[in-house]
């Protein structure tokens, strides 16, 4: 028996946001069984988390229902709303992870995420990107994770995207592709709009994405001149993160999370 949990992130209401499981091991499991228990799940991710070798610090592990990914931001603050809220947890978290060690605090209702940020570089995909969404954009490529990232013109346009998921996944861009971010500029209530794509790893459209806006914190702080930032992921269910660009290529990542669904899994 296994505790789980399963929480909205990125919003402060019930069903909003983007909701991740969280699975609380005492010790490692059989492998064969973190892609069972996130495919049970059914869940863009599932993060399954254990105690390290010292106070606060953690393993930390996330699973789509088909693969391992190597970061997931709303996962990580899915586990670090049950670790202050569920659990008690004191201070600062550690969280070692395949991208390295991920610091998490608990600052004023929200969850902050301390990771790796990566600014995007221009390549010369535009016309082959617009022909399968739709819609002319300039596109960079963030190497660290491996996503494009898309600019198109406005809010309204990004709001209305509607394209073959198949022809993305099985267009040859001449990277290796695991999602791709398409933005827009912001108005008065966000410096900017997004949402995010990645069929590659079996998530059609993912509600809202902290890995994502370790790229586009980088980009539009470049373009608006300013270290903090506002955003709005523009799913159905819809999400929103503060950001705040940090010295060595890192970004604070913050959002809010509610607990909808606790229990236990029989392996």
């Amino acid at each position: 028996m296994l505790r789980i949990y399963q929480i909205d992130s990125f919003t402060a209401v019930p069903f909003g946001g983007n909701p991740a499981g969280v699975c609380l091991l005492d010790e490692e499991i059989d492998e064969r069984l973190y892609p069972r228990i996130a495919s049970e799940m059914n869940l863009s991710e599932t993060a399954f988390v254990r105690p390290g070798a010292d106070k606060n610090n953690y393993g930390l592990r996330w699973f789509t229902p088909k693969v391992e990914v190597k970061m997931c931001g709303h996962a990580t603050l899915a586990t670090a709303w049950i670790h202050f809220t569920e659990l008690g947890i004191k201070g600062e978290i550690s969280y070692e992870t395949q991208s390295g060690k991920l610091g998490v605090k608990y600052v004023d209702g929200k969850i902050e995420m301390n990771f790796p940020s990566d600014n995007p570089y221009r390549v010369k995909i535009d016309e082959m990107l617009g022909r399968i969404i739709g819609v002319e954009g300039e596109c960079y490529y963030s190497p660290l994770t491996e996503k494009l990232l898309y600019i198109i013109s406005s809010k309204s346009r990004l709001e209305n995207l509607s394209f073959d998921f198949g022809l993305l996944k099985n267009c040859d861009f001449g990277y290796t592709v695991k999602g791709l971010i398409v933005t827009s500029p912001g108005d008065e209530k966000f410096d900017f709009y997004s949402r995010y794509f990645a069929p590659w790893v079996g998530i059609n459209e993912d509600p809202v994405t902290g890995s994502a806006h370790t790229v586009l914190g980088p980009f539009w702080s470049a373009k608006l001149g300013r270290k903090r930032l506002s955003a709005c992921q523009l799913s159905s269910r819809r999400g929103e993160l503060d950001l705040e660009l940090l010295p060595n290529n890192r970004i604070l990542v913050l959002g809010k999370a509610v607990t909808v669904i606790r229990g236990t899994i029989s392996i």
